[in-house]
């Protein structure tokens, strides 16, 4: 009688059970594995090989995004954060020195701005504000440095940032003259400077420019430095216009170098500098 397996693929396995050892090994390598008792590598990632955990990242407290062109744009946002790291990436970006107050250094800050002018945007960070800027003719002023201070922080020096090894003064004048009677120009004077709060009137005869800035910073009432014998010949008359712009006018040779109180709304004149003309290649 002949008898057919109903279960054909049951018994050819056992058959290979018997004959295959490896089978039972992977089986039961299997079997242990599925149930968890084998043990599995796991991921070591951000742990030391030692095992112990690591810390996280600190995360940083503000986002600063500079936007340079013919305006500067600022955004700013900070959640107490510390003025000192703020101050330094400001620095950074912008190029130019950002010194702080003895008590601002102590201090942190929470704000959040957007796409404001440089000028408006810095009076976000401090009680008072300061900027000391370059300004010469045909050009955007240059930053020189910023200072950022608390209300009992001290004014900084006029020469905090902007410095000379020489200066050149000219006095002139009848020494027997009384204080009133200098400060007045004659009509018949070829070269004539006076100042009405800020703003300047200049009237030059055919005047040497190296004459011209000396009396201009003795009327400012500023040091002037003459760094080179400039043969320029100044023949204008400037009437009663800021005192920036009127500089500016005579010649690309000068350099004003102004302090903003922004706080105040104050501009202050630190120094004028008679500079060699700009060389061809960029270089003075």
């Amino acid at each position: 009688m002949n008898f057919q397996n109903p279960f054909p693929i049951a018994c050819d396995f056992i058959t290979a059970w018997r004959v295959r050892p490896y089978l039972r090994i992977m089986f039961f390598a299997l079997l242990l594995g599925t149930s968890g008792i084998l043990p599995v590598k796991g991921s070591t990632q951000g742990q030391p090989q030692n095992g112990a955990p690591t810390r996280p990242a600190a995360r940083k407290k503000f986002r600063l995004r500079i936007t340079k062109g013919y305006i500067t744009g600022v955004s700013l946002k900070a959640d107490k954060a510390r003025m000192t790291d703020i101050a330094a990436d400001l620095s950074k970006r912008l190029g130019t020195n950002v010194i702080l107050g003895p008590n601002m250094t102590k201090e942190a800050l929470t704000v959040e701005f957007a796409d404001l002018p440089l000028e408006p945007a810095l009076r976000l960070l401090a009680p008072h504000v300061y900027i000391d800027y370059e300004i010469r003719a045909n050009a955007q002023p240059t930053l020189l440095g910023i200072f950022l201070l608390d209300y009992n922080d001290p004014d900084p020096a006029a020469n905090a940032v902007v410095q000379s090894s020489s200066q050149a003064m000219m006095i002139e004048g009848n020494t027997e003259d009384t204080a009133e009677q200098s400060e007045v120009p004659e009509a018949d004077d070829p070269l004539q400077v006076a100042l009405d709060g800020n703003h300047l009137t200049i009237k030059s005869k055919k005047q040497l420019l190296a004459a011209v800035v000396l009396t201009i910073a003795e009327v400012l009432g500023v040091p002037a430095e003459i760094k080179y014998e400039s043969d320029e010949i100044v023949d204008t008359e400037i009437k009663d216009i800021p005192f920036e712009d009127a500089v500016a006018r005579l010649s690309p040779n000068i350099r004003l170098y102004v302090r903003a109180d922004l706080t105040r709304s104050l501009r202050t004149p630190l120094r004028l500098r008679l500079v060699p003309p700009v060389a061809k290649d960029g270089g003075q």
